[in-house]
């Protein structure tokens, strides 16, 4: 009987979270009203957090966490999906900060929070973004044409709750980006509405990405504001995300995405450019999220004829960082040495084609990973 009683009192906890799930205004993010706590340190009683996930893809998740609780201020965690690490480790600033971190559409039951040290932790507003799961035609009620929606289930969609204040003092509560679920359909346009009407500062500036694929780098928000509309080319993604790109506020409202008619990713589409690029990061070690953790760039089927990025080792105690490269689950590179100083590399991409580019640690050591260029062959008309 006193095992039961234990059993149940695991149990709970965890069916308390299942019961207390709504959708925000635009039924894209699912919010967990009742998830949340402290973790860690001797303050809190729990050593982890776990919220319930539905059987579909996720490709974002969202929380506030801050640390004022205790007298130290060296708050850490990490974000895993089961046992997978999405975040090795976020350092939790005292006064809180709301967090937004991409995951490659894993699949789990639960979503989990743990502390990387003895400290205490509050974790609140959890929100998971999950990806779309069902292919076919968009939703007509929220399906707007204009004149260069294409016909077969195409046109300009809305997204009504993609919209706030980021970044800058007054408005880092909810974050420094808008994160938008995009369907299994090419993307031909983006647009939206933005304004630097809030604080004392006019210098806000945005960036608009499809995953890791950068469809404007430097967008110059007015304190008037105005709306911007970007022509993008053919881009497949699980999701759009716009973000600040320095400490200032600014508003965004009005998010619409331009879809093209679907159907496959190879055979005769053109994906457009002969290079795409990825912003990098860091990857491996205790640091950078371990073994598991990879950057995975979209090619989308094309021939690719080299890779080329900058990579350093200086990260962490060891100098023992290892990247391995490969187009799906060919190897182009099983085992490539990365100096502690850093420098240039050059991959010869042999004409592979494939879904995707990983970029991934063959050792257990942190190596950071900037500006990656992808070059593709030349396509035929």
């Amino acid at each position: 009987m006193r095992r039961l009683f234990i059993g149940l009192l695991i149990i709970i906890p965890t069916l308390a979270f299942g019961q207390d799930i709504r959708r925000d205004s635009g039924g894209d993010w699912t919010l967990f009203n009742a998830g949340g706590g402290c973790i860690g340190g001797s303050s809190c009683k729990e050593r982890r957090l776990r919220v319930p996930l539905e059987d579909r893809p996720v490709v974002a998740v969202r929380f506030h966490a801050h640390d004022q609780i205790g007298e130290k201020a060296e708050g850490v965690i990490r974000v895993k999906i089961d046992g997978n690490t999405v975040r090795g480790s976020i350092d939790i600033p005292r006064r809180g900060e709301t967090f937004t971190i991409e995951v490659d559409e894993l699949r789990g039951r639960y979503l989990v929070f743990e502390p990387v040290n003895n400290d205490e932790v509050e974790i609140s507003e959890i929100a998971v973004l999950y990806g779309k799961t069902i292919v076919g035609r968009i939703d007509r009620r929220d399906d707007r044409r204009d004149d260069r929606g294409p016909r077969g289930g195409a046109g300009w969609r809305p997204y009504p709750a993609a919209k706030g204040c980021i970044g800058g003092d007054d408005c880092d509560r909810n974050g420094d980006r808008i994160t938008v679920a995009l369907d299994d359909a090419p993307v031909l346009g983006i647009r939206f509405y933005a304004h630097d009407a809030i604080g004392q500062r006019a210098d806000g500036r945005l960036r608009v990405r499809i995953d890791d694929t950068m469809i404007n780098s430097y967008i110059d928000v007015q304190r008037a504001g105005k709306r911007h509309e970007f022509d993008v080319d053919n881009v497949y993604g699980s999701r759009l995300v716009i973000e600040t790109s320095n400490d200032d506020e600014v508003e965004i409202k009005d998010v619409e995405v331009l879809y093209g008619p679907r159907g496959s990713r190879r055979g005769g589409q053109r994906y457009g450019g002969r290079e795409v690029t990825h912003e990098g990061g860091c990857i491996g070690g205790s640091e950078c999220g371990g073994k598991r953790a990879r950057i995975r760039i979209p090619i989308y089927g094309r021939a690719v004829n080299s890779i080329r990025f900058y990579a350093r080792d200086d990260i962490g105690t060891r100098a023992g960082g290892e990247l391995r490269i490969r187009i799906d689950d060919e190897i182009l590179e099983y085992a490539l040495d990365i100096p502690r100083e850093g420098r240039t590399f050059n991959v010869d991409g042999k004409g592979v084609e494939g879904d995707y580019l990983f970029i991934e640690p063959a050792e257990d050591d942190e190596v950071d990973v900037k500006d990656v260029r992808v070059r593709f062959e030349e396509e035929e008309d």
